[in-house]
């Protein structure tokens, strides 16, 4: 892959940005510290469109009717998510807490816990993920009963959730993943070794998805960074170095979730060559 499209790979993901970073993303063995700040029962549902092959993960464009949205009419299977605004201690900021109601998902807790206390909002909880993936599960530990003091720390409404939501996880148009594919191909052409070194420059064609990582810059995997949960002491720890933080997010996180962020380039405008 050339410089021209690194450097394209590296001002798209600068321009997606803060896309996701109201999100609050658990990486492998990962332990968050919450204060709920709205009941659970005050929640949002929003309904997904979640699929494989082709991989696409958007909101449903009419979650009503099911007639105005692509999704919909290509039988694309529908999910529901349901979210609320927390506060999180690492980032000290408020983040949307988003999760199916699945057996392997924290929400029986929160419902167990919900239903011994009352509320959920009367002390903060302590949220670990187990794993990694699908087979990932949770352990919820309440603490003890306290006075949030956090005045600042407000709720988002559902029109704001909406919106983040529409940033977050924008639909795909089939065409730009063409055009995106199509500047690939471009760029290998055009850097077709001679066949003189044809054979010793093969290899070096098809990268893996850590080496895509490796040739962002370090602003980049600092902003990614921070847009899935890692706490900035952590990457203070990298000391600038692109090398340390890769390794470190591709041990605490699923390459498919990495795998997503770099495919943020398609989910994201269009932007120039300048």
């Amino acid at each position: 892959m050339g410089t021209n499209l690194i450097k394209k790979m590296n001002e798209r993901i600068a321009k997606s940005g803060a896309s996701k970073k109201e999100i609050l993303y658990f990486g492998k063995d990962s332990v968050k510290r919450i204060r709920f700040l709205q009941e659970l029962d005050q929640g949002y549902n929003f309904q997904f469109h979640s699929n494989w092959d082709p991989s696409i993960y958007e909101l449903c464009q009419d979650p009503e009717d099911h007639e105005d949205c692509k999704c919909c009419k290509d039988g694309i299977a529908i999910q529901d998510e349901f979210v609320w605004s927390v506060w999180s201690y690492d980032d000290q900021a408020v983040r949307l807490l988003k999760f199916k109601a699945s057996g392997v998902s924290p929400i029986p807790s929160f419902i167990e816990m919900f239903e011994e206390f009352g509320t959920i909002t009367d002390r903060d909880y302590k949220v670990k993920k187990v794993g990694q993936g699908m087979g990932g599960s949770f352990v919820v530990t309440p603490l003890d009963k306290e006075r949030f003091k956090i005045g600042k720390a407000k709720p988002y409404t559902e029109k704001q959730i909406l919106e983040i939501f529409k940033e977050a996880f924008k639909h795909v148009d089939k065409d730009e993943d063409e055009d995106l594919d199509d500047e690939v191909e471009e760029e290998e052409e055009e850097e077709k070794p001679s066949k003189k070194h044809k054979k010793a420059s093969k290899k070096k064609d098809k990268k893996s998805l850590k080496d895509k990582y490796l040739d962002l810059d370090f602003e980049v995997i600092e902003r990614i960074a921070k847009d899935i949960g890692v706490s900035k002491k952590e990457i203070r720890n990298w000391d600038e170095d692109v090398e340390e933080g890769v390794e470190y997010i591709f041990d605490e996180y699923e390459e498919s979730d990495l795998e997503d962020i770099l495919n943020d380039l398609e989910d994201n405008e269009d932007i120039d060559d300048d």
